[in-house]
């Protein structure tokens, strides 16, 4: 008998169903320039790509060194007309890999936003969580959960602007990285003495 994968969880099947069905409308929205500039940039990125340049170029030169006898050259050394070809090329793959990459920026952004969305929705539900347990420990008479400051602070919501002021503050006059490290394991050193 063999061994069967293990399957998932329902609600993960569920995820992923949602994932591919954003990602599906994502790929729908795209304008017309953008498909194309995707299928021009894949196209360019192949060995296809690179074989048939390996195949042309050597041709153009063999035939303009006059290495083909029945063929009269027509883009003698140094194959200006081969390098204004290149040139031109370049400036279009340039452009679809311009475009290729605006569309992977715009897409990006867009998961970074519901990423976003989706940990503050999930700060405010561990916020209410916290905020339920401890109604449910003065109920229950339970005190030693209810006076802990940390646990007090988290039951508060947390403000983001306050979060994106912080981290602005620190990047611009933060600690060096090392002082930091030093400062948050000398703080952690002194709380696991006073416990």
């Amino acid at each position: 008998m063999r061994n069967q994968p293990p399957s998932l969880p329902s609600t993960a099947k569920r995820n992923i169903e949602a994932i591919a069905q954003v990602e599906q409308s994502l790929l729908r929205k795209r304008r017309f320039a953008e498909r194309m500039g995707a299928l021009v940039a894949r196209f360019f990125g192949s060995l296809l790509f690179i074989a048939a340049h390996i195949f042309v170029m050597t041709l153009w030169i063999i035939i303009n060194a006059g290495g083909v006898a029945r063929i009269t050259p027509f883009d003698p050394y140094p194959f200006s007309l081969l390098s204004l070809i290149v040139g031109i090329e370049f400036i279009f793959l340039t452009t679809f890999v311009l475009l290729n990459q605006k569309y992977q920026i715009r897409r990006e952004e867009q998961w970074s936003h519901l990423h976003l969305q989706l940990s503050m929705l999930t700060e405010q539900e561990v916020t209410m969580n916290v905020q339920m347990l401890r109604a449910i420990s003065e109920k229950l008479g339970i005190q030693n959960a209810i006076t802990d400051d940390e646990l007090a602070e988290m039951a508060k919501p947390t403000s983001v602007t306050a979060f994106v002021g912080e981290i602005e503050k620190s990047r611009d006059f933060g600690p060096p990285a090392d002082e930091f490290v030093m400062g948050m394991e000398k703080e952690a050193a002194q709380n696991g003495r006073g416990t």
